[in-house]
């Protein structure tokens, strides 16, 4: 399965340490960008395998695989 979503972080709120999250679907061109606890909390089908795999994306940020305000996974 080829990967479909690039994610990106253009930055990190200092105030409460929340992560801004760009993921694109690349196969539709949809963006969705949303803070990091805006993706925790989504419902619905619709949003379902988005936020799936910034999930589990964010798990090897948050470990440190790449953490830092730029990060960008290839």
């Amino acid at each position: 399965m080829k990967k479909k979503y690039k994610i990106t972080i253009p930055f990190m709120d200092l105030r409460d340490g929340g992560r801004f999250i760009e993921a694109l679907d690349l196969h539709t061109g949809i963006s969705y960008d949303f803070y990091e606890v805006e993706f925790e909390q989504m419902e619905g089908e619709k949003y379902e395998e988005v936020k799936d795999y910034v999930m589990r994306r964010m798990h090897f940020i948050k470990a440190g695989a790449y953490d830092d305000e730029n990060t960008t996974d290839y």
